[in-house]
């Protein structure tokens, strides 16, 4: 797993690559809870180059979404490739999570 950051005024881009599984969820939710905890509640989750979600992994989402939510920020989720978009859909992912086509539309709801 590579995680990658940037950042677009307010906002923190987080971008996956590879596997988001029961090996790597742990270093992800660390990594996503440390940058909630210095403040960054402004998320666009870059899941473009994510290969693969296990159950593991979507729970790191959820957790990481309540911690925004509950510092009063805003987290979504952009460009989902097709398997990792019909995994979002058959949890009712979809229906959670702010999910959007591009990284400019999720940075752009994460500034609003």
């Amino acid at each position: 797993m590579e995680i990658t950051e940037e950042k677009r005024g307010e906002v923190k881009i987080i971008g996956l690559r590879g596997r988001l599984d029961a090996v790597t969820s742990p270093s992800v939710e660390k990594r996503l809870l440390d940058l909630v905890a210095q403040g960054e509640v402004r998320i666009a989750l870059d899941l473009s180059e994510l290969i693969y979600i296990s159950s593991i992994g979507l729970r790191v989402l959820m957790v990481v979404a309540k911690q925004v939510q509950t510092g009063g920020g805003r987290l979504a989720i952009a460009a989902l490739n097709d398997s990792v978009d019909e995994i979002f859909k058959i949890a009712g992912f979809t229906q959670v999570f702010s999910v959007c086509q591009t990284l400019d539309e999720a940075v752009t709801y994460c500034a609003g």
